[in-house]
């Protein structure tokens, strides 16, 4: 008797039998025996995770002699031809060699005919995304009303290749890729019941490799036990499928936490000379990266799919990374992984990369950069604004010791200056201990609080300019084209004075004038112009004249 791959052999022959599709077999079998069953089914999903076996689970169900039943009985005449490929009244027809029109035609002619054996003639049409057009329009009307006797069932690895017209005659059912964990479990009750000794590392490594699909993980299966002699180890699986060793990933971040070009590239000569492929190495690093994040932020290692060494290993290592530090360095090997599938030497990349995430320094806020600077006494103590250090980033990666990475956010531009007969019209005080001068200055931070109780509002304030303050009243000028601007604000005038009084803690009022200003759009300023404006604020500033010294800044979008 020639030999049953495991695929084959472990192929779910009852609904309980299909691993990690619960929210499938459970509606199919109410749907069973509540006699609600639909006239077309289509299930999609990746590779390998059981939709053709549900295809036969569910025909054996309808068709069984004792059925339809939610338990095919798997011993009857018509159960035992469905399952080994026999049924008159079950056809399955590969979508990919049956794409025409004729094919289809021929169908239709043939539905009409009662079935043989069973209660139910069904047609299960696998990757049926491969049919023409011209096949699923002819299928749309049998399709939409089928004989009563008829039963449709589409499976395909790509749902978005089936028109609209299909799917929305289908119940469709979206089946899940399986976890290395589940995998993990199906594998060794497999191996268990075929005598085979396998450790359970190797089980993970094989679940891994397989990418979510059950069958693919037992055909790896399969291949590795033909591969090796007696007992399975984690090495033999290594060694079978031309795997990276967990452990080569584990020697890469204690080089980078060592800060060792020379080790560095003694690794990737290592790596090359070893055999391993360049892209399936920096891919397995990126995963590598993530498990270390995922320790980090969920505090243990029991959502990452390793050994029980391997996780303690995670632990001890995730320590010694921030979470800043590990993003930064996911996106760089990301990033590699793209250039490696496109450059003609990949090892010149993965060398740079390594060297990257080598000299990477750690990620330092500016607020710590700042105080650090005013402690060494190199600075005043005014704050920097907020705008110019989130303007800045380092040029060149050359190791420097508490780099600030920011991002630009030119969302807050300062306000241009007032026209003189403005300011001379201005009051200078009060009488109350508020001044015009102290309220310009407090001004970006009225908008800012309006702006967390309503933005649109803020965001009006915001083009307003102050002019004047007497009487205990702000003057707010406004350009004559815009009164909506003014209408908005009058309209939330007690909101306005909350966050007013807030922040100038003092209860004031305001008014809305309209005045000959210029349009106080805020304008998009040009790299270079943001540029110019740094340098201008390092002359009057030593801190942010030694931040842009120090640190070879540059702008960034």
């Amino acid at each position: 008797m020639s030999y049953l791959v495991l695929a084959r052999k472990w192929r779910p022959q009852t609904w309980e039998d299909l691993v990690a599709q619960d929210h499938v077999s459970g509606t199919l079998k109410n749907a069973i025996e509540h006699q609600r069953l639909a006239h077309a089914y289509l299930f999609t999903g990746p590779r390998g995770v059981g939709k053709t076996s549900a295809a036969r689970i569910l025909a054996k169900s309808l068709n069984c002699e004792k059925g339809p039943s939610p338990t095919p009985c798997n011993t009857c005449s018509n159960c035992e031809d469905i399952a080994n490929n026999r049924s008159v009244d079950v056809f399955e027809i590969d979508g990919a060699s049956n794409r025409g029109i004729d094919e289809v035609r021929n169908l239709r002619e043939n539905i009409r005919y009662a079935p043989a054996n069973g209660q139910y003639r069904i047609y299960i049409i696998d990757e049926v995304h491969m049919l023409t057009t011209e096949a699923f329009n002819a299928l749309l009307k049998t399709l939409e009303e089928p004989p009563s006797h008829v039963l449709f069932i589409f499976a395909t690895t790509e749902p978005h290749k089936v028109p609209a017209t299909i799917v929305s005659r289908c119940q469709r059912f979206d089946f899940r890729r399986i976890r290395v964990s589940v995998i993990a479990q199906s594998l060794r009750q497999i191996c268990d019941a075929e005598h085979i000794e396998i450790d359970e590392e190797a089980l993970l490594l094989i679940a891994r490799k397989a990418d979510g699909s059950l069958r693919d993980s037992q055909s790896i299966l399969d291949q590795i036990i033909s591969f090796s002699t007696g007992r399975i180890r984690a090495e033999d699986v290594v060694q079978g499928l031309g795997l990276i060793e967990q452990e080569l990933f584990f020697e890469v971040t204690d080089i980078i936490q060592a800060k060792d070009v020379q080790k560095g590239l003694t690794f990737i000569d290592k790596v090359f000379s070893g055999g391993y492929d360049a892209e399936e190495f920096i891919l397995g690093l990126a995963d590598h990266l993530r498990n270390l994040l995922v320790v980090r932020a969920m505090g243990s290692a029991d959502s990452v799919d390793a050994s029980d060494d391997h996780k303690k290993q995670y632990v001890q290592v995730a320590s010694g990374f921030d979470d800043a530090d590990l993003l930064r360095m996911i996106r760089i090997v990301m990033e590699t992984a793209q250039t490696i599938k496109k450059t003609m030497n990949p090892r010149l990349a993965l060398e740079f990369s390594i060297i990257k995430l080598i000299q990477l320094d750690k990620t330092v806020t500016i607020e710590s950069l700042l105080e650090q600077l005013k402690l060494a006494g190199t600075g005043s103590a005014r704050p920097v604004s907020s705008q110019a250090a989130s303007s800045t980033q380092p040029r060149n990666p050359a190791p420097v010791a508490g780099r600030a990475q920011t991002s630009s956010r030119p969302n807050h531009q300062p306000a241009p200056a007032q026209p003189e007969a403005v300011k001379s019209s201005a009051a200078e005080s009060s009488g109350d201990g508020l001044s015009v001068q102290n309220i310009k200055r407090r001004w970006q931070d009225i908008v800012a609080r309006v702006k967390k109780d309503k933005i649109t509002v803020g965001a009006f304030l915001e083009e307003g300019v102050v002019i004047g303050f007497e009487h205990n009243c702000i003057e707010i000028g406004f350009a004559v084209t815009n009164g909506f601007h003014i209408d908005s604000i009058m309209r939330a005038k007690d909101m306005v004075q909350k966050a007013m009084q807030e922040v100038l803690d003092s209860p004031v009022d305001f008014k809305c004038i309209k005045k000959d200003l210029p349009n106080n759009q805020p304008m998009v300023e040009s790299k270079k112009d943001r540029m110019d404006r740094l340098i201008a604020m390092g002359e009057t500033d030593p801190v942010i004249k030694k931040i842009v010294d120090d640190f070879d800044v540059e702008i960034v979008d």
